[in-house]
């Protein structure tokens, strides 16, 4: 009777340990408000035989999906298919990064496939935080061209090193800016640097300068200012010329630590392109033509800058898009047969025909 009072309390110890273990499987929950809890399969090829390598395949596309599945949430299905490879390479690249947890809630092969189903735990708020850097990407704002022309001095003498310059193009490239130094521009960006001599005293034998830059963005097409940005540090060194390097390259560091984002926040706010449109023979046809810009998906208002020797020049607010499917959207138009001659990243120059 012992023996058999043994065995079944056994039994039962074991039957609650197996029950415990199952009730917690795939037990995933979201932790907070910023994680989101959802199911997604994913599938991989069984190439010669290799069932590890399509498990592993299968695994990863399982996640990407999962993280498609949350992505859906904060983006249409007309912005999905326009951001698919930003997305692609910027996010489901980096399924670690956004998956906290998750479980397998079941394999199999399938013919040529290993399948892969799973539920995971994503952070959707650093999902929703990557979408929104990804729309103040400077290649979904037309890739505008950006130019510097900065004046460099040190102790009241003009410098050719352009250092300013050179910080501040690392800057802008870093964030994704197409950088030049010859031809023409969308945005250019002017100033001036001057570093003066400060202190030697008390510096264990270094010297120090002093720095001050002051920049201003502007479009090029219309001249409208975007921003101004000062900033004053100080630099140093052993040398003088090595101190007043780094005065300005520090001054140059501190000014573009926030520029390039704040252009390209201006440009995503004020997406303004300007249409230049030639052999407009009267008002009467330069109204029609405005109303039918205005009628574009694309654009929120229009505003005719001038008109004069049968040119016009019009302002159109974007809601959405860049000067490429403008420019489509023209040459396509019903009402007029328009060429365009030439186009910018916020300007475009066509021709009535």
């Amino acid at each position: 009777m012992k023996k058999y009072l043994l065995l079944l309390t056994t039994y039962y110890l074991l039957l609650t340990v197996f029950t415990g273990c199952a009730s917690t499987k795939h037990q995933i929950k979201a932790t907070s408000p910023d994680t989101e809890v959802v199911e997604a399969e994913g599938m991989g090829p069984i190439v010669e035989g290799d069932i590890l390598s399509a498990k592993k395949t299968s695994l990863h596309d399982a996640l990407k999906n999962a993280l498609g599945l949350v992505i859906g949430i904060y983006v249409s299905k007309e912005a999905l298919v326009s951001k698919a490879l930003l997305i692609e390479d910027n996010i489901t690249s980096e399924t670690e990064g956004y998956i906290e947890k998750y479980d397998i809630l079941k394999e199999w092969q399938e013919d040529n496939f290993y399948k892969t189903r799973i539920k995971a735990l994503v952070r959707k708020e650093d999902l929703s935080e990557k979408l929104r850097a990804l729309e103040l990407e400077p290649k979904k704002l037309g890739n505008p061209v950006v130019k510097f022309s900065i004046e460099e001095f040190i102790d009241g003498n003009q410098s050719d090193a352009q250092y300013a310059e050179g910080v501040l193009k690392n800057k802008f490239i870093e964030q994704g800016f197409v950088v030049s130094d010859s031809g023409t521009s969308d945005i250019l960006i002017t100033g001036k640097a001057e570093s003066i001599f400060n202190s030697d005293s008390a510096l264990g034998g270094l010297l120090s300068y002093r720095a001050s830059i002051s920049v201003k963005a502007v479009k090029s097409n219309s001249q409208e200012v975007i921003k101004t940005a000062q900033a004053t540090t100080g630099g140093v060194d052993i040398t003088e010329h090595a101190a007043a390097q780094a005065s300005i390259i520090n001054a140059a560091k501190k000014v573009g630590k926030s520029l390039p984002s704040t252009i390209l926040k201006y440009l995503k706010e004020r997406s303004v392109v300007q249409l230049t449109v030639s052999n407009v023979e009267n008002i009467n046809i330069l109204d029609s033509l405005n109303r039918s810009i205005r009628a574009l998906i694309e654009v929120r208002d229009t505003r005719v800058r001038n008109f004069s020797n049968k040119t016009a020049i019009i302002d159109l607010d974007l809601k959405k898009g860049t000067t490429d499917t403008i420019a489509r959207r023209l040459e396509r138009n019903s009402n007029f047969k328009i060429k365009i001659t030439k186009k910018g990243a916020y300007n475009i120059e066509a021709e009535l025909q």
